[in-house]
């Protein structure tokens, strides 16, 4: 029996002015902000600490995600995953509103790993986190040269 945990919570996505998007084109300034806002999450999915987890999320993504949906969620991931030991950084896919930042994941109880995604829109000249989600790549199938 497969079992899928999804976290899925929405992408909302923000108008970006042609400065921002200047900002949101190089690399690794986008991996200077994406790689520890996604590692706090992970890590504080392990302590189960919401306030933490939460810090960087956008305003529609908090009222997306309030505590108690956190509970739950953290409740199946722990369950089916167990707990976040490592990401490695897969790609970035830059769109039009957001920015979507793929690492392959390893946790305590999946042999196989997990594809990890974070979400980045920037509204008012502050980038939030705004989508995230976590499957099984077995599922999702190759992700560029990943396996």
């Amino acid at each position: 029996m497969i079992i899928l945990v999804c976290v899925v919570t929405p992408c909302f996505a923000a108008k970006q002015s042609t400065e921002s998007q200047a900002i949101w084109s190089y690399g690794e300034e986008i991996r200077n902000i994406a790689d520890p806002a996604t590692e706090n999450m992970l890590l504080m999915l392990n302590e189960g600490n919401y306030s933490q987890y939460s810090r960087n999320f956008s305003p529609q993504m908090k009222a997306a995600v309030p505590e108690s949906k956190f509970r739950e969620l953290n409740a199946m991931i722990q369950d089916t995953y167990g707990t976040y030991r490592s990401k490695e950084f897969v790609s970035i896919e830059i769109r039009e509103n957001y920015i979507m930042v793929s690492y392959k994941g390893t946790f305590s109880q999946e042999k196989e790993p997990l594809l990890i995604r974070s979400v980045f829109t920037q509204e008012n000249g502050k980038t939030y986190i705004s989508g995230f989600w976590l499957n099984p790549l077995k599922l999702v199938g190759n992700i560029g040269n990943i396996k």
